[in-house]
């Protein structure tokens, strides 16, 4: 569900082919991976990661969450319609950063599976339950998860428009403060 939310905050504003192949391959990829890395990693580094996780996460989510709001407030109302013109909106939006690209993409991912981390641990330290079956699903329902959160985030953007990208980046920001709680 947390790839799901920020699938679709950043889905508001970045909804083309590409963005969803990286949001829903990364979600999917680092959700998969993780609960591995947790299950190999053993018990010293789950207790420390069990008690800062959390916090790292919320950092994480919460700051790339302000950033996209700031940019958000940046954007001047009809400013691309005011300018026209294909290669004007093309250039007005590649100046701001698209967060399905490079370290804002992988600081999402690490952020939004660190609980997949987390259960890795459990299953590690109890070994239960097949650890490449429950990875396998985790990330095939992630990567499927955030695809639909794209979705719903562009047609929300292409309802709501720029209040529908702050909201996205508002959703963001909540997710992070709630990782301090979950």
């Amino acid at each position: 569900m947390d790839a799901m939310s920020v699938s679709m905050a950043v889905g508001v504003r970045w909804h083309g082919p590409r963005q969803k192949f990286r949001l829903a391959w990364h979600m999917g990829l680092f959700q998969f991976t993780m609960p591995l890395l947790g299950w190999l990693a053993g018990r010293q580094l789950a207790e420390a990661l069990r008690t800062v996780g959390s916090y790292i996460a919320a950092a994480m989510v919460f700051a790339i969450g302000l950033k996209m709001f700031y940019e958000a407030l940046k954007a001047v109302p009809g400013e691309l319609e005011q300018r026209g013109g294909q290669a004007v909106t093309q250039a007005l939006h590649l100046k701001r950063k698209d967060p399905t690209r490079g370290w804002s993409l992988v600081v999402l991912s690490v952020a939004t599976s660190i609980d997949a981390l987390v259960v890795g641990f459990s299953l590690g330290l109890r070994n239960q339950g097949d650890i490449w079956l429950a990875s396998l699903v985790i990330g095939l329902l992630a990567g499927m998860m955030s695809l639909a959160g794209v979705a719903i985030g562009n047609k929300a953007g292409k309802a709501l428009g720029r209040p529908a990208e702050m909201l996205g980046a508002l959703v963001l920001m909540v997710l992070g403060v709630n990782f301090l709680w979950l």
